[in-house]
């Protein structure tokens, strides 16, 4: 792959965590209003639908090959399903600042994936960027309210373990069908394997669902915006750049959330808040450096 084939794929992801980083501020507000699974079903239901109209007028119907259908499946399920619906438990129990600091985690996952099923090299150079990318969050997030409980934590982690996962496992179905049809074939599984366990946790919790006018313009909203065109990108970018890259731009995520902080509540940014974004940009930057120069 040429140099300058890398360059799209790395501005689609980094507009992806920039509409992820928005994301957490919606998933912490919906939490008061229902599951963290009802709303992943909410929101994996309203992409579906239009996926799959988008799939019957531009493809003429989802067709996906038999030797894909179980990677797609199980693809999905833990992709667009369970780690929705973990990640959004996590978030719900510790907030968006501490749920960021643990997924600031991803590229060391990552790294190790990358090496392990794809055998690229995980060299002192990569270790040093994103460990300083991870302090980086630490001083973007020290300031803000966390409230760290211990089945928040323990939910984040391994939201950022399936996470990582996933990136592996759909890897390589990028290049075997188109994305709309990937995509589409992705939020129906995970949609398929989320109604039981919103059954479940519904019957579980008793959770009051309150519908309200923000709440509804909120789910479709970013079910459109985040899950969908925020997925688009995200499946094109796995794609074309390596796993440790990818996973590596997840720490952009709590400095757009402080971002979108500051232009909607008029939070400013202090001192280790600033050092803290750039030691990230900083990193992600090397990080992609290392990566345009071994190709």
């Amino acid at each position: 792959m040429r140099n300058k084939t890398i360059t799209k794929p790395l501005l689609a992801i980094i507009g992806v965590n920039f509409i992820w980083g928005f994301d957490f501020i919606a998933i912490e507000y919906m939490m008061n209003y229902m599951s963290p699974a009802m709303f992943t079903l909410t929101r994996l239901f309203v992409g579906s639908v239009i996926l799959t109209i988008c799939c019957f007028i531009f493809r003429k119907g989802v067709h996906i090959n038999r030797e894909d259908r179980l990677r797609v499946f199980i693809s999905g399920a833990i992709g667009m399903g369970i780690y929705f619906t973990v990640a959004n438990l996590g978030t719900g129990l510790t907030g968006a600042a501490f749920s960021s600091l643990i997924m600031a985690t991803v590229p060391i996952f990552g790294m190790f994936g990358d090496r392990l099923f794809f055998g690229n090299r995980i060299t002192p150079l990569k270790t040093i960027c994103i460990l300083i990318s991870i302090f980086g969050v630490y001083l973007l997030v020290s300031g803000e309210t966390m409230g760290i409980s211990p089945v928040g934590t323990v939910a984040m982690f391994a939201a950022a373990i399936i996470w990582t996962f996933y990136i592996v496992y759909v890897k390589p179905l990028y290049s075997k069908m188109d994305l709309l049809t990937l995509l589409t074939g992705l939020f129906i599984s995970g949609f398929i394997v989320e109604i039981p366990i919103a059954g479940i946790s519904q019957a579980i919790s008793h959770a009051a669902i309150e519908i309200t006018p923000a709440g509804i313009l909120i789910s479709v909203g970013t079910a459109i915006i985040c899950t969908v065109v925020g997925q688009f990108g995200y499946i094109y970018s796995i794609g074309r750049l390596s796993t440790t890259l990818v996973s590596a731009f997840e720490n952009v995520l709590p400095l757009t959330t402080v971002i979108f902080s500051l232009i909607i509540f008029g939070t400013m940014l202090s001192g280790s808040q600033i050092a803290g974004g750039i030691l990230i940009m900083g990193s992600v930057t090397g990080i992609a450096f290392i990566e345009k120069n071994r190709r």
